[in-house]
């Protein structure tokens, strides 16, 4: 019979999290289970209890984070449409990123220690992500050669993901400025490449 979830069970996970992902980004993702446990301020049974092995926990630690930001750039509401639209979906995702340095920088180091099939999950969970962009801009621009949306995206995305290396809270730059920075560069490339045909 399968032991049952204690009520704070969650929250004990996400604080293994945000400790762990400290911890795994610092060290290049190799810091014992036992060094993780200790750095969360529990035993190394307790830890096992949620995660059977190191790469266990680093899937389930980006794979949630990138759940969350699909999650929240689902719920942007259907009504908002064209830039309207594509300036939400920035501000959201940098709004996901904010205090998420840690996450953001073992994500850029997983896959290499992940099977097979974790990797995959996480590029589907990071397809779905570049979805909702994609489909924002297609809106805007529904005739435009797939390789030069392509590059139109990935340029936002760029600009978008490695924000967390040189913006700083407190700053004379907002995330929600920089968004509306990267998002008019963006739609300044589509409407130059729809008009160059």
């Amino acid at each position: 019979m399968a032991r049952p979830r204690a009520q704070d069970y969650e929250d004990k996970r996400a604080a293994i999290h945000r400790t762990a992902a400290r911890l795994l980004s610092q060290g290049g993702g190799q810091a014992s289970m036992m060094r993780i446990a200790e750095a969360c301020g529990i035993s190394k049974a307790l830890l096992y209890h949620y995660y059977d092995s190191r790469d266990a926990l680093v899937f389930d630690i980006v794979h949630t984070h990138l759940l969350a930001i699909d999650a929240a750039l689902a719920a942007v509401p259907g009504e908002v449409r064209g830039r309207a639209r594509l300036h939400l979906l920035s501000r959201r995702l940098l709004a996901c990123y904010e205090d998420a340095d840690d996450l953001h920088l073992l994500q850029l180091g997983a896959l290499g220690s992940l099977s097979p099939a974790q990797a995959a999950e996480i590029r589907a969970a990071e397809r779905a992500i570049l979805g909702h962009f994609r489909a924002a801009l297609t809106e805007l621009a529904p005739d435009m050669a797939r390789a030069r949306m392509s590059a139109v995206l990935m340029g936002l995305m760029g600009m978008l993901n490695w924000a967390f290396t040189w913006l700083r809270p407190g700053g004379a730059l907002t995330r929600d400025g920089f968004a509306a920075i990267a998002t008019e560069m963006a739609l300044s490339a589509l409407e130059a490449e729809a008009a160059a045909g």
